[in-house]
């Protein structure tokens, strides 16, 4: 029989055995080809994310540009409201000079003199229009100490725009005759002098205290109008609309022109 050693002798004889160092496997790693479908999805994901920082880089462009806009447009509408508040407060002015220059008329207790001392080319709007001159304090001593010739310039003053003058000349009426028969008159129009001045708290406490001494004033129903306008001027709107509630109880019997302001003014305040 043969054995393995005669095998390999024979092999070796014919040249068909193998060399001592040849290698039966080779050294180099083997490496794959690239798969044509995962290099595709490759280059896809590539473009997305590249599409993907695009889309965040114009998003938040769009989100500056939105911001921008929008402060644009809250200062736009901070300027309307003040506008509107400016507006508002320009009519009321014009309203209360038109009240002062034809209020007494319509109610029948201005006179004929106390017109005469307007100024004849002085329109409300004239005065709504220019800013109240500025004026020292007034000599009061140089004012008239008559009650009716006091209440006649006190009176001038205000219509000719020296509310501050006017101011005084009515506080001086009021000192001197507090019981006087123009006394209720020159408290209603120390209001319409302080109101008119922007001094919405004092004009408050004016027409107040006309409504509570001089409850059967003529004026009455008309100071308890100012009366809310000052509150709501002074942002106290809560206020205003409880003390317009009260001109029907209080004042039943008010003019018409009374029950119009206070219906307007309730509109301006916007009561329920």
């Amino acid at each position: 029989m043969w054995t393995l050693a005669c095998v390999a002798a024979a092999l070796t004889l014919v040249g068909l055995a193998p060399r001592a160092d040849a290698q039966v496997f080779s050294s180099t790693p083997y490496v794959a080809g690239p798969d044509p479908a995962v290099e595709q999805l490759r280059l896809r994901l590539e473009a997305l994310e590249g599409d993907l920082r695009k889309a965040v880089s114009q998003a938040e462009s769009l989100g500056a540009q939105l911001g921008d806009a929008r402060r644009v447009a809250d200062q736009a509408d901070a300027g309307r409201r003040r506008a509107e508040a400016e507006l508002q407060l320009l009519k009321d002015r014009v309203e209360t000079l038109e009240e002062i220059v034809n209020g007494e008329a319509q109610a029948g207790r201005m006179t004929s003199g106390s017109l005469m001392r307007a100024p004849a080319a002085t329109s409300p709007n004239q005065l709504a229009a220019a800013p109240p001159p500025a004026q020292a304090a007034i000599d009061t001593a140089a004012l008239p100490q008559d009650e009716e010739a006091l209440f006649t310039e006190s009176h001038a003053m205000l219509i000719g725009g020296n509310f501050p003058a006017a101011q005084e000349a009515f506080g001086l009426l009021l000192t001197k005759y507090p019981k006087g028969k123009k006394a209720s008159d020159a408290q209603y129009y120390l209001g319409e002098a302080l109101l008119y001045q922007d001094n919405y708290a004092e004009a408050a406490a004016a027409y107040g205290k006309l409504i509570k001494e001089y409850p059967t004033s003529a004026n009455a129903p008309t100071g308890l109008v100012k009366l809310a306008r000052a509150m709501r001027l002074m942002d106290k709107t809560p206020e205003a609309c409880r003390t317009l509630d009260l001109m029907g109880k209080q004042f039943p019997k008010a003019s018409a022109v009374a029950k119009q302001m206070a219906a307007q003014e309730r509109q301006y305040a916007k009561c329920a």
